[in-house]
């Protein structure tokens, strides 16, 4: 019997993702954490604590130069991402990086490039293209359940920034690009997931709050030859019993879909907060339901997708050149907003 070998990785960051992070490598099969940095050790050491992890350091190069490590696991804020994606491709060691991908398209251009030059695989963290219900509504779409797709929605409206601000990841309210920076670049990389490469992005945002800094409101419109795509979020609104979450008061939002619809010449596709997917047609009704935690479940197929990718030499399916072209249509949101027109991403790439 031939022993698969175990992946040992290094994850930098204790911050308020970590555990969620280290809760979906407990799900990843032939990989562990053995090692974390963080320069806070209040914060750090119950983490290591909890999660059984071997090793803890104060210092990111100590740990790539003592550790034993296969890979590199980057659960940091965005700003570090550049930086410490260099140091541990520097050093050979793959990289799974959290999203948002670097501060800025040449940031991210640059670190793509340079793993690229150095030959060490990079894959960003986007996970909600993993949960089950996207990946059942692109099989159902390449099956061409619904004929040929004319327009689909992403809606979600959830009350964070009002009457205060209320999140785990505390320093959100403090960027001064919030809202599509941080869960729109998820809803566009589904669509590029389902659809492909847009032709254009027409945007409007707003800051309804006067707790953050940034937008928290995106009304994002992506054009394709023959398809429309809107993504309407709030993160400013009172949600609505039986859109943006079911009829009971006291269900954990984080485990909620967020509200889809795909309309198609021979049907519509229709995700409700139940979790519940519906294929309605002209002669017929299909439902699928899936489990509570679904969305704990994508984080760890996200992370198996990157060790499978690993042992077989398989192209990661958010890689670095791949995450550009996602980024690209984020700085094309902004751009769109701040002018008032209608943004190609290629100009943003160019």
């Amino acid at each position: 019997m031939v022993t698969k070998k175990i992946w040992r990785g290094g994850m930098i960051g204790a911050g308020a993702w970590s555990e969620i992070q280290l809760n979906a490598w407990a799900g990843v099969k032939n990989a562990e954490i053995v090692a974390l940095c963080d320069r806070h050790p209040e914060r750090r050491d119950p983490i290591v604590e909890r999660f059984g992890i071997p090793r803890a350091f104060d210092d990111f190069e100590t740990m790539l130069d003592e550790a034993d490590l296969d890979f590199i696991d980057i659960c940091t804020r965005p700003y570090s991402h550049a930086a410490l994606i260099k140091l541990a491709a520097g050093r050979g060691f793959p990289v799974l990086c959290q999203k948002p991908f670097c501060e800025s398209l040449e940031e991210a251009r640059e670190v793509s490039e340079f793993c690229d030059q150095t030959g060490v695989r990079l894959m960003i963290n986007e996970n909600f293209r993993w949960q089950s219900w996207y990946r059942k509504v692109k099989a159902l779409l390449n099956a061409g359940e619904l004929g040929k797709p004319f327009f689909a929605k992403i809606h979600r409206r959830s009350r964070i920034s009002l009457p205060e601000f209320d999140h785990r990841q505390a320093y959100m309210q403090e960027m001064p690009r919030w809202a599509v920076y941080e869960v729109g670049v998820h809803y566009l990389d589904v669509f590029r997931f389902l659809f492909g490469d847009p032709d254009a992005i027409y945007c409007r945002l707003h800051r309804v709050s006067p707790h953050v800094a940034g937008e928290d409101v995106q009304v994002i419109t992506i054009c394709y030859q023959d398809l429309t795509c809107l993504i309407n979020q709030s993160f400013a609104s009172v949600p609505v019993p039986g859109i943006d979450r079911p009829d009971d008061d006291n269900a954990d939002a984080r485990r909620i879909p967020h509200g889809l619809q795909i309309d198609g010449a021979q049907g519509t596709l229709f995700l409700k907060p139940d979790r519940i997917l519906h294929l309605y047609t002209d002669t017929g009704h299909q439902a699928w339901a899936f489990p509570e935690d679904t969305t704990q479940r994508s984080r760890a197929a996200a992370q198996q997708h990157f060790i499978d990718c690993l042992e077989s030499g398989g192209k990661f399916e958010t890689d670095g050149p791949e995450t550009l072209k996602t980024m690209a249509l984020v700085y094309a949101c902004y751009l769109s907003a701040e002018e008032g027109r209608v943004v190609s991403p290629d100009e943003i790439l160019a």
